[in-house]
């Protein structure tokens, strides 16, 4: 349980400082880059892309595929906490229509309202936020892939010493609601718990 909540809260932090430290050594390397520069930065933004919606579906479709599998243990259906193949398929379908229906507000957000970035520093964020993602996966700790990218924004942001274009309004709601997030959450389920119960 300690653990879970440890790689939870640290978490945003490795993807804020990574993604910090990714933009100064870029800018390092290309201080006198030209326009040919455009053309790699746009076709590694393609495939860091591509590398963190991997690490997005490792990491959040686990989840709900180890609360399934719980279940099915609970209930006798399955011997051992190996998921079925269907449980997998129907986690995965129900990431990607999720994201691709209800996900554009929180893009909109964490791509435009936190900071206005740059190709460049997209590129350094996506390469961070997938390094830490796909990272939590091999280890087995759960994390937030919002929250992940999120401050590896942020810290393009400071990395780039401009602290007045990072929207700290944005920022500070942002931060509200993921603390609110995880005790609301357990309220819930207790009495969803204890509602199930004087129902059976």
């Amino acid at each position: 349980m300690f653990g879970i909540l440890i790689a939870l809260a640290l978490s945003p932090v490795l993807g804020g400082v990574a993604a910090l430290l990714l933009i100064r050594a870029a800018r390092a390397v290309a201080h006198r880059a030209t326009r040919r520069w455009r053309a790699p930065v746009r076709a590694g933004e393609w495939g860091m892309s591509g590398a963190l919606a991997f690490s997005h579906g490792a990491n959040d479709a686990q989840k709900s595929i180890g609360v399934i599998a719980a279940l099915l243990l609970a209930g006798g259906q399955i011997d051992t906490l190996a998921a079925p193949t269907w449980a997998k398929v129907a986690c995965a379908a129900a990431l990607t229509a999720g994201t691709a229906l209800g996900g554009w507000r929180i893009i909109a957000t964490v791509g435009r309202r936190i900071y206005h970035i740059r190709p460049e520093e997209a590129l350094s964020s996506q390469t961070a936020s997938a390094g830490v993602i796909f990272g939590s996966s091999l280890l087995g700790a759960p994390v937030s892939t919002t929250q992940v990218v999120a401050t590896s924004v942020v810290g393009i942001g400071v990395g780039r010493r401009r602290w007045h274009h990072v929207h700290w309004s944005v920022v500070r709601n942002m931060g509200l609601a993921w603390l609110i997030t995880m005790p609301v959450s357990a309220v819930l389920g207790v009495l969803a718990l204890e509602l199930w119960r004087l129902v059976t």
